[in-house]
């Protein structure tokens, strides 16, 4: 169900967005009377968008065990830049209309890298780093905590929780290699952590090693 409500909460928002640029488009261009008309023949629709976008983020919410900063700031935004919409274009405004556009594109890229500076910050443990240069099991615990505060949420403790379809990690027969790769890139709904460093994810997959059965 998750995974279905993911899909909705990006195309509700593809979708919005489409429209709110073609609109805000219109606008600038002074097309007031093709804008009406696009308007009136959107305006449930644009309604629809926007509850469906609401509800399905909210229910998103509701599956994480915290919500992280960059969460927060799109959260403001969002409830900050519909309105702005709404008001701009109803109300002719061009400068409303653009600052929701852009607010949006902002929410946009906030999500795409799970930072509001778009730049993830170097992940930082309680578990001093240098015990990676030592190996062996302090090296499974620092793998540990990387695992705790990056994969528990969609693998879960044991491995086995498969949110958003998250593969079974008991079951796995990926090799290092494969998972490095996708650890660094990403694969479908799973993000990419690329700002980990070689040490932190050879930490990582070894622990993922472990849980192996």
């Amino acid at each position: 169900m998750e995974t279905g409500m993911l899909h909705l909460h990006v195309t509700a928002v593809t979708f919005f967005l489409f429209f709110l640029l073609i609109k805000t488009l219109l606008l600038l261009a002074n097309k007031e009377n093709t804008l009406a008309k696009i308007r009136e023949k959107t305006k449930v629709l644009d309604i629809i968008l926007g509850v469906t976008i609401l509800l399905t983020g909210g229910y998103m919410l509701t599956l994480k065990s915290g919500i992280p900063t960059y969460m927060v700031v799109k959260i403001i935004l969002v409830f900050i830049a519909i309105p702005l919409g709404i008001v701009g274009l109803k109300r002719e405004k061009k400068l409303l209309a653009v600052a929701s556009l852009l607010i949006f594109a902002y929410i946009y890229g906030v999500a795409e890298t799970q930072s509001y500076k778009f730049k993830k910050d170097k992940v930082v443990l309680s578990t001093p780093e240098k015990t990676l240069s030592n190996g062996g099991a302090e090296a499974l615990v620092y793998g540990e905590e990387l695992y705790k505060k990056l994969c528990v949420e969609c693998h879960g403790e044991d491995g086995k929780k498969g949110l958003y379809k998250a593969t079974d990690l008991t079951e796995s027969q990926l090799t290092v290699g494969e998972q490095k790769q996708i650890i660094l890139k990403g694969k479908k709904v799973m993000p990419s952590f690329k700002e980990l460093d070689e040490e932190q994810v050879n930490a990582l997959t070894g622990y993922l090693q472990t849980m192996r059965k």
